[in-house]
């Protein structure tokens, strides 16, 4: 159960480029193995330009946190995995002033776990 393999994709509306997985495989039984999917903005192809510039700084995290999806998805439902991308955390910034983030904003975790837990 989790991620073995990946593949790149491009959106068919105006959304930005995103991370999902996708592309059940059965390896032994009932457990099932997925593809990262890296999701190009339509834009960004049309245009020509990186979606994804910078991924190489937050690969870790990514696979980290599809896996997460992947494994809630086996253990209890979609909706479940789904949920995990809607939780927040305050987050503070700075001197104190406090922000609302979701915990898969990978840019603010400090592990990579794929997920924001704490605040500076």
């Amino acid at each position: 159960m989790g991620i073995n393999d990946f593949c790149f994709a491009c959106s068919s509306d105006d959304s930005q480029e995103y991370c999902t997985y996708d592309n059940p495989t059965v390896s032994s039984g009932e457990n099932y193995e997925y593809s990262l999917m890296f999701i190009l903005s339509k834009i960004s192809e049309i245009n020509q330009t990186a979606s994804f510039a910078n991924i190489e700084d937050l690969i870790e995290r990514v696979i980290s946190h599809e896996t997460i999806h992947v494994v809630m998805l086996q253990l209890e439902d979609k909706d479940t995995s789904d949920k995990l991308d809607d939780l927040e955390i305050v987050y503070t910034f700075g001197a104190g002033r406090p922000h609302i983030i979701r915990m898969n904003y990978l840019g603010y975790a400090d592990d990579n776990t794929g997920l924001v837990t704490t605040s500076l």
